[in-house]
């Protein structure tokens, strides 16, 4: 009960802070239209280097910089979501889905390397109360990061920048990757059959053991499905604020993708510390969701498209993912 309120006055928060940013962005004045004259600007005009000689460019105003690099708008050179992918999501969904009906097998996985061992002992809780704990502080946490992927579509893109179309085709990209994800980590987790840490205290009649020691998920230890989508929510935010402007463009677009990535982090670290999975699980599914997240809409969308919405090169902050034979790379320039 305690953590369903929290859960709901989280949400209930984070709407409000997104409708807040929405509405501030919605009550941004519109850009001035290149050599459109403005009344009352007068003699302030004229004063300004090239006013009134033929032929020469007339430098832009601060201001109209400003709301240039403000603009979110869709590039040209960026591949709209295609019907094929509508097909493969629908299908990656329905393959997580199906995933749930694969039968754990109890001696698959049993064995505990050196790694794991070391990591577990010294970062398990030792109190089952303040495990439990941890473990809800995890589910906030995610339920957090993939309600900010909403907001950005719906309350920051569609309703505060007036842009529909964009916000569908993120909204679509979000979905996609999600699925992606959840597809993988079903097989991997269902196929593998890794068992979970605390089935130590499994232990004694079936009926007097704990919920999670009765139920099939006890053997899905490997990869952490908590730590994967989590840094899949992280990935995508970085993507999408690395190209569209959604938070007016610099340091806040780079601080959402920070904080995203350093709560998929703690997402991860809960999952170890409240006993729920082994480090190489929450490891392996970082690594997993973050070249998901990233991966997957620069590969299919967001590859050889302009940065930050025509931002000029060389101001504020941009940021890109480029893949590698065994993962990738977030580089930035500031």
């Amino acid at each position: 009960m305690r953590c369903a309120a929290a859960l709901r006055f989280a949400s209930g928060a984070l709407a409000a802070t997104a409708l807040l940013g929405a509405a501030a962005a919605r009550a941004e004045p519109p850009a001035t239209p290149p050599g459109a004259a403005t009344r009352g600007a007068g003699a302030a005009a004229d004063l300004r280097p090239g006013a009134g000689v033929p032929g020469t460019p007339r430098r832009a105003a601060p201001d109209e910089l400003v709301s240039a690099r403000r603009e979110v708008a869709w590039d040209p050179a960026w591949p709209r979501f295609r019907v094929s992918e509508y097909v493969a999501t629908g299908l990656l969904a329905a393959t997580a889905f199906g995933t749930l009906a694969i039968p754990p097998s109890e001696g698959r996985w049993t064995t505990v390397n050196g790694f794991d061992g070391s990591a577990r002992d010294a970062l398990r809780i030792r109190s089952d109360r303040q495990r439990e704990m941890a473990r809800d502080a995890s589910d906030l946490l995610l339920t957090m990061m993939t309600n900010h992927l909403a907001v950005d579509a719906l309350l920051v893109t569609w309703w505060g920048h007036g842009r529909g179309s964009v916000a569908w085709e993120i909204a679509m990209i979000d979905v996609e990757a999600l699925a992606l994800n959840a597809a993988l980590n079903g097989v991997i987790a269902g196929l593998t059959s890794r068992e979970r840490p605390y089935r130590a205290g499994c232990a004694g009649p079936e009926e007097q053991q704990d919920r999670d020691c009765r139920e099939s998920k006890r053997y899905r230890s490997f990869f952490s499905g908590h730590s994967s989508t989590a840094f899949t929510a992280a990935g995508l935010v970085c993507s999408h604020h690395a190209h569209l402007p959604l938070y007016g463009g610099g340091a806040a677009d780079a601080f959402a993708c920070a904080a995203s990535l350093g709560t998929a982090a703690a997402v991860a670290t809960l999952r170890v510390v409240s006993d729920q999975h082994f480090a190489t699980d929450a490891l392996t599914g970082a690594a997993v969701g973050a070249l998901t997240g990233l991966g997957l809409p620069w590969l299919l969308h967001y590859r050889g498209g302009a940065p930050a919405s025509g931002a000029p090169r060389g101001d504020g902050v941009a940021l890109g993912f480029a893949p590698a034979p065994l993962g990738g790379y977030l580089v930035g320039r500031f």
